[in-house]
Order: structure tokens, then sequence, then C-alpha cells
């Protein structure tokens, strides 16, 4: 029986979120939309997710933070995401953008960024005066 997974997570920035999403292969729409589950259910999302053309995932904003909604029984459907993993891509993401984000208001400038063989990223940043 299919169903909506929901994700409490700690996303409040947009802006961050969508260079994420980007960073990460994902079309991104910012509109008010629904999903649908293999079931025919309808969960409304203020940010839908889409790859080849199709909605997989979407973001509600909670008031607070944004809200992951999909349904894992849809993903069978595409073999190039692994959908056990994809909300830990994302948050990743996001926290290297953050990052990034708050060191360039600094005044850092990014050197490198290395994907480490256990998953983490190693991010170096540097700051002239």
């Amino acid at each position: 029986m299919s169903h909506f997974s929901r994700i409490k997570t700690s996303i409040t920035n947009l802006n961050i979120l969508k260079q994420s999403l980007k960073d990460l292969n994902f079309e991104c729409d910012i509109e008010k939309s629904h999903l649908r589950d293999s079931s025919g259910n309808l969960q409304y999302v203020d940010i839908i997710i889409k790859k080849n053309n199709a909605k997989i995932m979407g973001f509600l904003w909670s008031g607070k933070e944004y809200i992951f909604i999909t349904d894992f029984d849809l993903w069978q459907h595409h073999n190039d995401i692994c959908p056990e993993n994809i909300i830990e891509r994302i948050l990743q993401q996001y926290a290297i953008n953050s990052v990034i984000e708050v060191s360039n208001i600094e005044g850092f400038k990014t050197i490198e960024t290395e994907k480490l063989t256990d998953g983490s990223v190693k991010l170096i940043v540097q700051k002239w005066n």
C-alpha cells in the first residue's frame, strides 16, 4: 500500500534549497502544486521536484522549516535515484551551500570542495586581508 512519507528537516532558506536541488540535477518549481502517490492520493506542496519531467517529491513549508514529502513506492520507476539516501544527499548539499553562503558574506572565497571516500565533504575557504 502506497503512502506519503513526511520528513521534517532543518531547511529554512529557499534560495539555498533551490541551489542545492540544482546542484543535485533536480528540476525545481516553486509553486503550490500537488504530488500524487501510486494509489492516486494527493498531497499539496509548496515546492515540486521533478526528475525526467515526473513529479517525484516536494517540500511543504510548515511556517518554520520545510518538510520533505514523497511516496517512496514511486521511486521504483526512477532507477537512477536511490530513495534510501536522497534526503541525506539534499541535506548534505544544503549544508555545503549554507556554509559557502555564510563564508562569502564574511568575505571568504571557496578554494576547494572535495568529496571524500567516506561521503563527507572537505571545504576549503580563505580570506585575504
